[in-house]
């Protein structure tokens, strides 16, 4: 250790330390703020398990020894008014506020005091006992003196001087207020696990009082100091993250944080001939594509499904109405040429079994039939036109693989069916290969 601990030891604030707090100091004791600006701070008694946090700027390692680590602290590159910067250090993840120690370090800033004063009058400034000039003013009495001030300047005393006579004024100095510290121990909640959320206000600061809130998190204050707290934050269900504010009762913002909940990724589901259990509630989906059967059994098909996840088993039951249509132009020897045209509305029951889940890939076996519900017309230029009614059958058995994105999953389905639709004017097999896109949402 140094024979002489920097002047910044002074402000160092230690809680009641029962168990081995570190011991902090920082050099140079006090800054001004500007593009080089930076302090060392060295951590004495540390462990592996030293944790830092700073109320602004950067904080980061830059060596460590036997007994010690060090931190370089850099202001933010914008920073120009003056503040007192804080920093907290602890060990473990579990800190009381016996166990942290909270380091003060004064930060000036420089600026230029515009006056008015006697013509010529020779002008000295002084800011929290520091002196600035003298400089001389000009035949109309004005003048600019560059001054540093300190975060807990509260007014500058101008000294006029001109001849035999001299004049002292008092300018107020209105200064904005340092930022608070707010830090979290440990860094991230570790699967909604509750964490210490430390507030240190600076003693620079006049405020009424203090308020702490997270966004999405149940507060237990644990313990407090003067201008200090530590709170129990534990995350609620399902948060990603908890948005942290720190303010006075009249509701101006000091510091604010983000707290990161680290959940466990989710397993991959297994793959085995149990499959996948189907997720609760309905499901709602829709799909279109096109169909060969064979001849001029060929068009586009459409549908639409409603479904019920079977959980824990899984299925899911589903009901299907779907619309497709096939034309035909044929030429009669002698005669002319007659066109048929067919509409069918499949209306069906089907049993999807969720086989595979990999990641975000669902792979899928399904089954089902029903009615194929139909409107079939004749015209030609030889004949009046003729329209009927007929009732046909479908079974079919198809393979869909699907990529789940949260709550909607789009897939393909390649479906093999067998269907016939017959009257007197009609024999009809709309089915066979069908293949389509769909999109598909869970419902609670």
């Amino acid at each position: 250790m140094r024979s002489a601990l920097p002047a910044a030891l002074l402000n160092l604030l230690v809680f009641a330390p029962v168990r081995a707090a570190p011991v902090v100091e920082a050099e140079p004791s006090h800054l001004t703020l500007g593009p080089k600006t930076r302090a060392e701070i060295t951590v004495r008694d540390a462990s592996p398990s030293l944790h830092g946090a700073a109320s602004v700027g950067t904080l980061s390692p830059s060596g460590s020894g036997e007994g010690f680590t060090r931190y370089v602290w850099t202001p933010p590159a914008d920073a120009r008014a003056p503040l007192l910067a804080l920093f907290a250090f602890w060990i473990g993840d579990a800190p009381t506020l016996s166990d942290i120690t909270v380091l003060a370090l004064p930060c000036a800033g420089r600026t230029e005091l515009s006056i008015d004063t006697e013509p010529s009058a020779k002008v000295t400034v002084e800011v929290a006992g520091a002196r600035f000039g003298p400089r001389k003013a000009d035949v109309q009495g004005h003048l600019r003196i560059p001054v540093e001030v300190p975060p807990n300047a509260h007014e500058a005393r101008v000294l006029a001087e001109l001849s035999d006579q001299s004049k002292i004024r008092v300018l107020p100095l209105t200064l904005p207020p340092s930022p608070w510290l707010l830090a979290t121990a440990p860094a991230r909640s570790a699967g909604g696990a509750p964490v210490k959320v430390l507030l240190v206000v600076p003693d620079t600061e006049e405020s009424a009082g203090t308020e702490l809130i997270a966004e999405g998190a149940r507060l237990e204050r644990e313990q407090e100091a003067p201008r200090r707290l530590l709170t129990r934050v534990t995350p609620d269900a399902s948060r990603a993250s908890v948005e942290l504010t720190a303010r006075t009762l009249d509701g101006s913002v000091r510091a604010q944080r983000t707290l990161e909940v680290a959940r466990p990724e989710p397993a991959a589901e297994a793959v085995g001939a149990g499959g996948v259990p189907a997720p609760a509630g309905w499901i709602v989906g829709g799909s279109a594509g096109g169909y060969v059967g064979g001849g001029s059994n060929a068009g586009s098909a459409f549908s639409l499904v409603l479904g019920r996840g079977l959980s824990p088993l899984p299925l899911v039951a589903e009901v299907e109405l779907g619309l497709r249509n096939q034309t035909l132009a044929a030429p009669v020897p002698g005669l002319g040429v007659q066109s048929s045209s067919l509409l069918v509305f499949p209306l069906e029951l089907a049993l999807r079994w969720q086989a595979v889940a990999s990641g975000i890939f669902r792979l899928g076996v399904r089954g089902g039939g029903g009615m194929l519900l139909c409107s079939h017309h004749l015209s030609s230029n030889f004949d009046a036109d003729f329209s009927e009614l007929a009732v046909g059958w479908e079974v079919f058995a198809a393979v869909q693989a699907g990529l789940q994105a949260g709550p909607v999953e789009p897939y393909l389905e390649i479906r093999g069916a067998i269907s016939r639709v017959t009257t007197d004017h009609l024999d009809a097999r709309p089915g066979g290969g069908v293949f389509s896109l769909g999109i598909r949402g869970v419902f609670q």
